[in-house]
């Protein structure tokens, strides 16, 4: 959905600035204005497709995160923002955010503000952090908001690695084990078995069916290899439409350990984000709309729309989150108590915490799983090999004798 930027007068008198999605900006002056917002300047934002995908790949979180936490300690030290912004653009980073920090400190000695600057760069820095630290300026605790951004992109690397770390070890296997298997019947079985039949021998059935396997492969390898590009290529255009997607994330939640470990990700994301946009000064409305982008997930992301319009009518966010399955009743008691108490930041923290603390478990219980599983499979697959090729040998030797 389209983002739009927008800056405006509130019905307190209060100026105010920010991002929405809306489908076009008719609709998003409506929505505005019944936030109470009435709406002087509404600007599209750039695509992440245009000029930002390629950045958004180069730029890791890890690094961004440093950078951030970097330019807080700058401003906290006293250092001009857009000589703390220079002095981190000369060290050593990517490329990408070089060039990026380099326009975020034109911009700032041009009279923009910091939020502003980053917005024109949505490939580095994404709304959550944009409408964070416009925030953080509006109260004049610019550093504090930094250092928060920079824990939060701390803890999306930690979560993203924890999900690549359950894959590592089936993917090596599978890699290995596969170049493995080829290699034997593209280079080694062809030159074994053609001993087999010049001796017009009747080879077992483990043998016919390795041989027929390696003469596809041989006849049919090219074209299968592009059928599956193909046929991957246009999955990727299917799953590009939300619907698609929606039915994808069904099947995927409904798989036992693994639909739980993706739900548990997703909760996890969002919990963090908000704790941490409500923790720099964003309204509890703002903050859960643009935290729906950072979860990952379109079910998800639904089930927080719906909870944002809930809120903005007066409901109660745990109430709301309880209605929906994803939310792990953990969370939702966690929320509740938060918002019972006035403390909702730290409680959505504690939460997110602990969903990255069964994450982890999750992730450990399958790779203890998936790791025996794998070696017995390839095992499998070597064991039949072997047998296809020596159970002619040993018929030989019987016939011989």
């Amino acid at each position: 959905m389209p983002s739009f930027r927008y800056t405006g007068v509130a019905d307190s008198g209060r100026s105010v600035s920010g991002f929405i999605e809306a489908d076009n900006p008719r609709t998003a002056r409506a929505q505005l204005r019944e936030r109470g917002i009435f709406a002087s300047s509404l600007r599209a934002q750039q695509p992440a497709g245009h000029g930002g995908r390629a950045l958004r790949r180069n730029v890791r979180p890890a690094e961004l995160a440093r950078t951030l936490r970097q330019l807080a300690m700058l401003l906290r030290a006293g250092v001009p923002l857009d000589e703390a912004v220079d002095t981190l653009r000369r060290q050593r980073v990517t490329p990408l955010l070089t060039r990026a920090l380099e326009s975020v400190r034109v911009q700032i000695r041009e009279g923009s503000t910091l939020a502003a600057a980053m917005a024109q760069h949505p490939g580095a820095f994404s709304p959550i952090y944009i409408g964070m630290v416009e925030a953080g300026e509006s109260s004049g605790a610019l550093d504090v908001v930094l250092d928060r951004v920079a824990a939060h992109a701390e803890g999306q690397a930690r979560l993203r690695a924890r999900a690549w770390t359950a894959m590592l070890y089936p993917t090596i296997m599978s890699v290995v084990g596969g170049g493995i298997v080829l290699f034997l019947l593209a280079y080694v079985v062809p030159q074994v078995t053609r001993v087999f039949v010049e001796a017009k021998q009747r080879l077992p059935l483990p043998t016919r069916m390795l041989m027929a396997i390696g003469s596809f492969l041989g006849n049919y390898g090219l074209l299968l290899a592009a059928a599956l590009v193909g046929a991957a290529l246009a999955l990727r255009s299917i799953l590009s439409g939300e619907e698609a997607r929606r039915r994808l994330e069904r099947m995927l939640f409904a798989v036992p350990r693994l639909g739980e470990m993706m739900r548990d990700i997703a909760v996890a994301r969002f919990a963090q984000t908000l704790a941490t946009m409500v923790a720099g000064g964003l309204p509890l409305v703002e903050a859960l709309r643009v935290s729906r982008g950072s979860c990952g997930s379109v079910l998800l992301a639904d089930a927080l729309a719906r909870a944002e319009t809930a809120v903005f009518e007066g409901a109660s966010l745990a109430a709301c989150l309880g209605q929906s399955p994803l939310f792990d009743p953990m969370v939702v008691d966690m929320i509740a108590v938060g918002e019972r108490s006035g403390d909702l930041e730290s409680m959505l923290s504690h939460a997110s915490a602990a969903i990255e603390e069964q994450v982890r478990q999750r992730i450990d219980t399958m790779a203890g799983l998936l790791e025996p599983a794998m070696i017995l499979l390839m095992a499998a697959v070597v064991l039949f090999v072997i047998l296809a090729i020596l159970l002619p040998v040993f018929e030989m030797n019987q016939l011989v004798r």
